[in-house]
């Protein structure tokens, strides 16, 4: 029989998914609304390490935010 020390790599990606559910919890409990959570996002975007998926995430919030307040106005501008 063979002894095992430490973890699996599956282990380790379980725990460390475990610890941001957790986190994601914990922030939800503030009672944030959408727009708070696509400022959080966008806001922790800002630490990642690898540039490009930083960038990526940024235009990608900042095209879906331009595109609803686009709407929103024209909405608002209908009388909808």
């Amino acid at each position: 029989m063979t002894k095992k020390y430490g973890k699996t790599i599956e282990e380790v990606k379980a725990e460390k998914s475990l610890e941001c559910r957790k986190i994601v919890s914990e922030i939800n409990k503030f009672g944030v609304n959408e727009s708070q959570k696509i400022q959080i996002i966008k806001l922790l975007s800002l630490e990642l390490e690898d540039n490009e998926i930083m960038k990526r995430i940024v235009n990608s919030i900042d095209e879906s935010t331009e595109n609803n307040n686009a709407k929103d106005k024209e909405n608002t501008l209908i009388g909808v």
